[in-house]
């Protein structure tokens, strides 16, 4: 054997001793037991609006320490992302478990909430050796180098969570790395497109410089020209109800009008122009009567946000055409409570548009042709039912009201048809009770009408209340039990304002038949003479009748038929005796 040989074998010997010792040093136990690691969920939503939400994926460390200190370290790091996406994950302490992070001293360290940047391990010191420590982390995406920062590029994001065995705490049992995909979206709040229904756009006939309307007036305006005739306000919003700053939006006229920014004159009068989110431009007319049509839209996208009308109009040319509206068609009483109502009137223009601007009671006057009926006198304008006149009742009759351009009408030049008001008396003579049919079927729906009438034999105004002691005391009483019906038992009526009577629902009864017969006394309120008994009476048909009327004419029904198919039998015979001849 050469010396050579001799050292080789020396030394591999030697290695191997050492090799021994050195397996011989490690500890019987590891100092890291029962050591779990696990993933909420294997995928997560985000939105470029968001960084950490409670929705975020969660990555739950626990273990078992030997030594109070004995630590595990999680680091989060990005796999793969979307093309041109930057943004890398972050791990966010939301909650531990007799475990100090990141320190071994419980009152410092990483504190909950905080955010750990990516490939940056967060080491979890086990506070205690009696019970498992362990700590939650929430895992989300943020710009690179920051933590708070929104990612900026859609798509999935993969990122790989480890755990790791810190210093001399030895290897980890159980814990692997875990993988989570993080797909994020675009944010509705971001998105740059508007919608019609989110924004709004408010055409009004006033102005203020700090006016947040909420809705749109009717804007009916001289043609005359050189004065705003209406405000445009215009907020563009997207689906999410957010602001849509970055685009341009688009303001056009079509027909009659021209716009102007209201934020100067440097635009000038025109038929389209742009303004910017939250600005406010003004309508101008051109000198035309007619409708302008405004289209307000997003200059870029093109989505149509709203679109406006508005009325330009000329000099008063008649009046009514046919818009003559009485707002209110009830008969008014001469005196007291309901004695007035309002009659609306529209004046056009040669084109039919409606005029406003005149002055109620000298422009547009309305005239009485019996101020001993009832009288009239200007109320106020409304855009959407035109110059309201009030009518007051005097006397019961009827005055005939008409409008015009003068204080009478041999001198107006301009006048509308006539407009009956009627004026009813309120002092009651007599009642009226009946029925709206003489016979009804068991348990059949029957109406009970009263009418109040006047010493004319007119029905009474009605007053806003119930006409006391119109019966005496028992009202309306059936001689028999009816079904669900409205109490009849009242001596006061309140009649309708509009119909001018009172109604009342009564329901037949289901099991009898026969006569039904009601009756009343007439009370205080009415003339001496009307101050008597009165009645009426219904039938309602048998139930056991109406059952064999059914009988009989479902036996006359059967004879007919038998009848009809002996006769065909009969012609059925004769053709097949002739086909044989």
């Amino acid at each position: 054997m050469s010396t050579t040989t001799n050292f080789k074998r020396i030394a591999l010997v030697a290695v191997a001793a050492l090799g021994l010792g050195v397996l011989s040093s490690v500890p019987t136990n590891a100092a890291i037991n029962a050591d779990t690691f696990t993933l909420s969920a294997a995928t997560a939503a985000q939105t470029t609006a968001e960084t950490y939400t409670a929705t975020s994926a969660t990555v739950t460390l626990s273990f078992l320490a030997s030594t109070a200190g004995d630590s595990i370290s999680v680091t989060a790091a990005l796999v793969s992302a979307p093309a041109g996406g930057t943004a890398l994950p972050v791990l966010r302490l939301v909650e531990t478990t007799t475990a100090n992070v990141d320190t071994t001293v419980a009152a410092a360290g990483m504190a909950l909430a905080a955010g750990k940047q990516a490939n940056t391990a967060s080491n979890v010191y086990a506070g205690v050796t009696t019970s498992a420590s362990g700590a939650k982390f929430a895992v989300y995406l943020a710009t690179a180098g920051a933590t708070t920062a929104a990612p900026v590029t859609v798509g999935a994001y993969v990122v790989k969570i480890t755990p790791a065995a810190v210093g001399a705490s030895g290897a980890l049992q159980a814990s692997v790395a875990q993988t989570l995909t993080i797909n994020v979206t675009a944010a509705a709040t971001l998105s740059t497109t508007p919608t019609a229904a989110a924004s709004t756009v408010y055409i009004q006939d006033s102005s203020s410089a700090n006016y947040t309307p909420t809705t749109d007036s009717v804007v009916v305006a001289s043609k005359a020209t050189g004065t705003p005739r209406a405000w445009v306000y215009v907020k563009s919003n997207n689906a999410a109800a957010s602001e849509v700053t970055s685009e341009t939006i688009t303001a056009e006229i079509s027909g009659k009008g021209l716009l102007q920014n209201r934020s100067g004159s440097t635009t000038g009068l025109v038929r389209i122009l742009d303004v910017k989110y939250g600005e406010t431009f003004t309508v101008f007319a051109d000198g035309t009567e007619g409708v302008g049509t405004i289209t307000v839209k997003g200059k870029t996208s093109g989505v149509l946000l709203a679109t406006k009308t508005l009325t330009f109009y000329g000099a008063m040319a008649s009046i009514g055409a046919g818009a003559i509206a009485a707002t209110d068609t009830k008969v008014i009483t001469p005196t007291g409570a309901g004695n007035t109502t309002m009659v609306s009137v529209f004046a056009l223009d040669a084109g039919g548009n409606k005029v406003a601007g005149l002055t109620g009671g000298t422009d547009l006057i309305a005239i009485s042709d019996s101020t001993s009926i009832a009288t009239v006198a200007y109320g106020s304008y409304s855009a959407t039912t035109g110059y309201g006149f009030i009518v007051t009742g005097v006397a019961a009759g009827t005055a005939n009201i008409t409008f015009a351009n003068a204080s009478t009408l041999a001198a107006a030049t301009i006048k509308s048809a006539a407009f009956p008001v009627k004026v009813g008396s309120i002092t009651p003579a007599s009642v009226k009770v009946a029925f709206d049919k003489a016979t009804y079927a068991p348990g059949e729906k029957a109406t009970l009408t009263v009418s109040i009438l006047d010493a004319n034999g007119a029905l009474v105004a009605a007053t806003g209340s119930a006409y006391a002691n119109i019966f005496a005391t028992g009202g309306i009483v059936a001689d028999k039990t009816l079904g669900t019906a409205d109490a009849t038992t009242s001596t006061g009526v309140t009649i309708n304002a509009l119909t001018q009577v009172a109604t009342y629902t009564i329901y037949m009864p289901s099991v009898s038949g026969g006569a039904i017969k009601f009756s009343w006394t007439g009370g205080t309120a009415l003339a001496t003479a009307n101050q008597v008994a009165g009645s009426t009476t219904v039938t309602v048909t048998d139930s056991g009748a109406a059952a064999l009327a059914a009988v009989t004419a479902l036996a006359t029904t059967v004879a007919a038929l038998r009848t009809l198919i002996v006769t065909l039998t009969n012609l059925v015979l004769k053709i097949q005796k002739k086909v044989k001849a």
